[in-house]
């Protein structure tokens, strides 16, 4: 595959990605090694974009992805990804009924990666197989471990590759202008696995896959019990708001989560006082005509100051912003013309384990195609429409230049516009938080002392889990 191609294929994911999440955080970038094979293993909770995602902002070296095989192997698109190096595996749950076919086409994918090994590059799967909108990670495959060992079979045992775990969060991962955070986890090698890995091929297999599970997990917001999900997130922000790193929020959800959960097991009837405690705050709250964002707020004055400040200022700029505006108007209403397009109705899981409803949606990718087609029939259309005019006025020379630049600057403002428009609504809310609060300012404080004293509950119960079980740092 040409590099140039794939290096611009990857410009052009980062610019897209970027307009459609807010904020993209990636922590433990280093650990991805510069040089040498390596297999990068994900969690899988949101279909194609996790695989953008992943191209576009993890590492600068080229990455073939390793994805089920009716995508390389698609009528329209499949000669595209194989162009991007992607491998296509034959999925058990794809062929139940051909398993020699599935076991074929397996033995060709990994004769396809070996050698991309051997030379060094990295190769991604998805260590789910499946992608779900689940909060709990699902069981990790072996294929990981299978594409690895075989390579470090073809090399003697002497080829070094790191096995590479990788943790993706959304904070709404089908909503426009949400955060993601990539968390890269430690890397380890065959010799970590067994002190003889030649000759215990099963046993590696097994103890590489356990510990990815193992690793992911600790990377992400594990929630097995889908019931206790909304209590989980009503504690999370009950503790702090949506502001502050990606990594300080996932890391107090992780904890969050695995303190309900160990206590919804061991002290049901003390969680039970905490959930009481949350829902009597909340029945006050509505009753008040109040949210818990009001409430929160320790400056009120101070905040809605503040507010018609950055109204005031950034509202200027959003003037000067039409230009933007005005360019990106066709690409943004066919990103949100396409997102209902995600959007799939319950079926059942693909894990054969399960039984249970899942709703698997799509609305991120849908947008993010839609912005493209968009962009792909508006951005050379305009740019021709304004070299015709600018020709006719200032001759081919001078018409042509300033089209070019035109043409350039298009994204540009099409992300500075998006950039500067969430600024502003972000002042909106705040100075509409800050109103209400001074309006019903006696209610508001009653329900602040409230609040504080569900927060000191809260937190006694995250310091008994830590005494209870001991946790070790995420990152």
């Amino acid at each position: 595959m040409n590099d140039r191609f794939y290096r611009f294929g990857r410009a052009l994911l980062d610019q897209t990605i970027r307009l459609y999440y807010r904020r993209i955080e990636v922590v433990g970038r280093e650990r991805i090694p510069p040089t040498g094979p390596a297999i990068v293993v994900a969690n899988h909770p949101n279909s194609s974009t996790d695989a953008f995602l992943l191209a576009s902002q993890l590492t600068h070296r080229k990455i073939n992805f390793i994805a089920r095989d009716s995508i390389p192997r698609h009528p329209l698109y499949g000669w595209l990804v194989r162009r991007f190096g992607v491998v296509g595996v034959a999925r058990g749950i794809d062929y139940e009924r051909q398993r020699d076919l599935s076991h074929q086409r397996n033995q060709l994918a990994i004769a396809t990666c070996v050698p991309r090994l051997l030379a060094g590059e990295v190769v991604a799967i998805f260590g789910e197989g499946i992608s779900t909108d689940a909060r709990q990670l699902q069981m990790i495959r072996k294929g990981a471990l299978r594409f690895g060992y075989a390579a470090e079979k073809a090399a003697d045992f002497k080829l070094g590759l790191a096995w590479i775990p990788v943790g993706i969060s959304y904070t709404a991962k089908q909503r426009f202008r949400s955060d993601v955070l990539i968390a890269v986890g430690e890397p380890f090698h065959l010799a970590d696995l067994h002190t003889s890995p030649t000759a215990h091929e099963n046993e590696v297999l097994q103890r590489g896959t356990q510990r990815l599970q193992r690793d992911l997990e600790s990377l992400l917001v594990n929630i097995k019990r889908e019931d206790l999900a909304g209590l989980i997130d009503r504690l999370v922000d009950l503790l702090g708001g949506r502001r502050g790193s990606l990594v300080g929020r996932v890391e107090r959800h992780q904890h969050v989560a695995r303190t309900v959960q160990y206590f919804n097991m061991a002290e049901p009837q003390r969680l039970a006082q905490v959930e009481r405690a949350l829902r009597q705050y909340e029945r006050r709250l509505a009753a008040a005509g109040l949210s818990d964002e009001v409430v929160r707020q320790r400056h009120p004055g101070l905040a809605f100051w503040t507010s018609f400040l950055g109204i005031f200022k950034n509202g200027l700029l959003m003037v000067l912003n039409l230009y933007g505006w005005a360019n990106s108007f066709v690409p943004r209403w066919a990103a949100y013309l396409c997102r209902p397009l995600g959007r799939r109705s319950p079926k059942t899981s693909e894990h054969p384990e399960a039984g249970e409803k899942v709703l698997v949606a799509q609305e991120a990718l849908w947008g993010v195609l839609g912005g493209w087609l968009g962009a792909a029939l508006a951005f050379p259309l305009q740019t021709y429409l304004v070299f015709r005019w600018l020709t006719s006025r200032l001759g081919i020379g001078a018409g042509l230049g300033l089209a070019l630049l035109y043409g350039i600057s298009l994204i540009p403002s099409w992300q500075l516009y998006i950039h500067r428009r969430d600024i502003f609504r972000q002042h909106i809310l705040n100075l509409s938080a800050a109103l209400r609060f001074l309006i019903r300012a006696c209610p508001a404080i009653r329900l602040q002392s409230q609040r504080r004293k569900l927060q000191r509950q809260l937190r006694s119960l995250l310091a008994a889990y830590d005494v209870a079980a001991p946790r070790s740092p995420a990152f």
